[in-house]
């Protein structure tokens, strides 16, 4: 597979089965030198985590949910003095594997052999809700899960969009927020009266 993300763990989605497998992450030091470089950030100090990988019910959709924490310093908005954050998340995506896709034909008869006259073991009537994610999960490419694109994702997602450091918090506010004086017309006569 070719290093098209800066962080890459991918897990061949062969290997996936419905049993839930775990696997562990961490990016090393290009990688995470390349995260602050899409970020924009001073940097990403390190990343690691945990994934769970099972393969759902109808055999194509892979579902991945997991854990990450980071070390990441970015610029204060105010002061540019680097900022020190510690980031801890869950994630969770969805994967379509498309090789796994079956033919109408060979869908038709795995429900007519099946024993249930619901095909997908539901009332008609009842609504099932499901997360965008999984309405639009994410490509299976080169028969690879990407764990690692996955996880950059959410970190993005993650980052403090106005960093501050503590001499800017401790400073308040640039500026005057106080809405102006309001003057009376009056004001002038009563400096008269004295």
């Amino acid at each position: 597979m070719s290093n098209t993300h800066e962080f890459q763990h991918c897990i061949p989605a062969a290997k996936i089965g419905r049993e839930a497998s775990k696997t562990r992450f961490e990016a090393d030091a290009r990688q995470c030198a390349l995260l602050a470089k899409r970020y924009g950030i001073l940097s990403v100090d390190s990343l690691t985590g945990e994934a769970e990988l099972v393969r759902e019910s109808d055999g194509m959709t892979i579902a991945v949910k997991g854990h990450f924490a980071a070390e990441v310093t970015q610029a204060c908005v105010t002061t540019l003095e680097p900022v020190k954050d510690s980031i801890e998340e869950d994630f969770e995506g969805w994967f379509l594997d498309e090789s796994q896709a079956k033919s109408f034909k060979k869908a038709r008869k795995m429900k007519t052999d099946s024993d249930s006259d619901e095909p997908f073991g539901g009332d008609e009537d009842e609504e099932t809700m499901m997360p965008a994610e999984m309405e639009d999960p994410e490509p299976v490419i080169n028969g690879m899960v990407d764990v690692g694109e996955l996880v950059a994702q959410y970190l993005s997602l993650a980052l403090d969009p106005y960093p501050k450091s503590e001499k800017a918090l401790a400073e308040g506010p640039i500026g005057d927020d106080s809405p102006p004086e309001k003057t009376s017309p009056f004001d002038v006569l009563k400096q008269l009266k004295t």
